[in-house]
């Protein structure tokens, strides 16, 4: 994905994207977020997925600009990226030109982008196995709409985002995704979650009471078959090959900052960067680093080639995803302790971006899908003898 380390270069060259980062620079002294986000829905950035119709390069571009973001901030950059894989994968799914998704989702897209919404999501789907949502939330069908009942633990963007998108069951086997405005009382956000660590990402946990939904603003799934129930796969598979962008753009200023550091003498009066142990750890990480840029770069491959009812290339997409979420927040992780041991007292200096990122980078190995909830994906694979040949 043509991301360098060799020089401090933009990674994505526009002028717009850079005046996010100065103002998020900005924001991050006064920690003044909502002016933040009202900024940035005044520019294109958040809405590439409405104007870009490439699927690939929609992909590469949402990256990049969550790699440039996590490298000022991990919780706005997490924030965005809940925001990007929504809209990505509801603009870019294979809907035919005849179904009746394909004309609501056309609808829900012009009026993002007009408008310029930023959307929130709750209610996730786990595993490829089970595609069954958020159970907690209930749908009542009654006539042309639906009430909306029940609760979710985690949402990010609460407060800020201007609709929301969640999965909900409508009857025991069929489930609908739902678009709403979230000026609303009969939806509440209680309990910030993760503390300050995560300040800027505006978590919380959220509550529907009795929340009337017009199905012009529903498109329901066909969840016959689990294999079947694809936009939901597809959404997943689209958050864990992006969500890993947030933080490799955090290792990568890390390494920036450790690339400085390493300019400085030692005791003995030598460069650090002439010490053969530290090169040896350096290449080490960098090898970490762009093994986990190449995974997340064939996970956006595997979503380009994926096709309706074509289950190899709904599993490959899947897992091409969930592999490229594992090594690259754990890879993202491993680089920012390490370089906390070469830095030493250093790296935890008052203030400095090195301390603030060291208590956000574990963040990333708990987003779903979790450590077990992978490790149980491919097990099971293993176990019940699914293990295709390459």
């Amino acid at each position: 994905m043509n991301i360098s380390i060799t020089n401090n270069q933009p990674i994505h060259k526009n002028d717009e994207l850079e005046n996010i980062c100065t103002k998020l620079r900005e924001v991050e002294k006064t920690k003044n977020y909502k002016d933040f986000y009202s900024y940035l829905k005044t520019t294109k950035i958040p809405f590439i997925p409405c104007y870009e119709k490439d699927v690939k390069t929609m992909y590469q571009e949402c990256f990049r600009v969550l790699h440039r973001i996590g490298e000022i901030s991990i919780p706005v950059s997490v924030a965005l990226s809940m925001h990007y894989y929504v809209l990505a994968s509801m603009a870019s799914f294979p809907f035919s030109k005849t179904s009746k998704q394909y004309w609501v989702r056309e609808m829900l897209l012009k009026k993002i982008k007009n408008e310029r919404l930023l959307i929130a999501n709750t209610g996730s789907v786990r595993t490829f196995k089970n595609v069954s949502g958020n159970k907690s939330i209930v749908a009542e069908k009654e006539k042309d709409s639906y009430t909306i009942n029940g609760e979710a633990p985690f949402m990010s963007l609460s407060g800020i985002a201007d609709y929301m998108v969640f999965t909900a069951s409508i009857f025991q086997d069929e489930k609908a995704v739902f678009f709403v405005p979230l000026d609303t009382d009969k939806i509440k956000f209680e309990d910030t979650a993760f503390g300050d660590a995560m300040r800027g990402s505006f978590t919380k946990s959220v509550r529907f009471e009795n929340l009337n939904v017009h199905s012009t603003n529903v498109i329901k799934l066909d969840s016959t078959q689990e294999e079947r129930c694809e936009l939901l796969i597809y959404q997943r598979s689209w958050f864990q090959a992006l969500m890993p962008g947030t933080y490799l753009g955090a290792a990568f200023r890390v390494l920036l900052e450790v690339k400085e550091f390493a300019q400085g003498k030692m005791k003995n009066g030598k460069i650090v960067s002439e010490s053969e142990s530290f090169l040896d750890n350096i290449g080490e990480l960098m090898i970490k680093y762009k093994a986990a840029c190449q995974l997340c770069e064939q996970a956006g491959i595997s979503i380009e080639g994926f096709k309706i009812g074509n289950k190899r290339s709904l599993e490959n997409m899947f897992e091409a995803s969930a592999l490229s979420k594992y090594f690259a927040t754990h890879f993202s992780e491993d680089i920012i302790t390490k370089i906390r041991h070469l830095m030493g007292s250093r790296f935890l200096s008052p203030n400095s971006y090195t301390n603030k990122v060291y208590k956000e980078i574990v963040f990333g190995t708990l987003q779903p899908m979790t450590d077990p909830d992978i490790k149980n994906y491919f097990s099971n694979q293993m176990m019940n003898n699914e293990i295709q040949k390459i």
